[in-house]
């Protein structure tokens, strides 16, 4: 079975519909709902759900998120929480790019302490 999340402006998207269950998170505000890690696990605790596919946007690049799910021994659909946080730093995901042989543009590789 699979099941949505949703906020109430989105009660008739396709995804909710579409879906054999759907849970909706709260008002239509981000925040209050697709962006509240804290509702997203309720509601993945109350359908028991055994993974997640995150999608695209939202909490799909969030570490924090995907550490949750890790936690409540559920099934992250998306990379680790580890490989999520170093994508996010664009020092060290150059680094580990360029330690993989990655072509990468040129210039500086640290961190600018000094305007000047």
């Amino acid at each position: 079975p699979t099941v949505a999340v949703y906020s109430s402006a989105d009660s008739r998207a396709s995804h909710v519909t579409m879906a054999d269950d759907a849970i909706c998170l709260g008002p239509p505000s981000s925040l209050e709902s697709y962006l509240n890690i804290d509702k997203v696990c309720m509601a993945i605790e109350q359908t028991g759900a055994q993974a997640v596919a995150p999608g695209y946007g939202f909490l799909s690049e969030n570490a924090t998120f995907a550490s949750r799910i890790q936690e409540m021994g559920v099934a992250f659909i998306g990379p680790p929480a580890e490989s999520i946080k170093a994508m996010g730093d664009k020092i060290t995901s150059k680094q580990i790019a360029e330690e993989a042989g990655v072509n990468t543009i040129p210039g500086y590789s640290g961190v600018v302490r000094d305007e000047e």
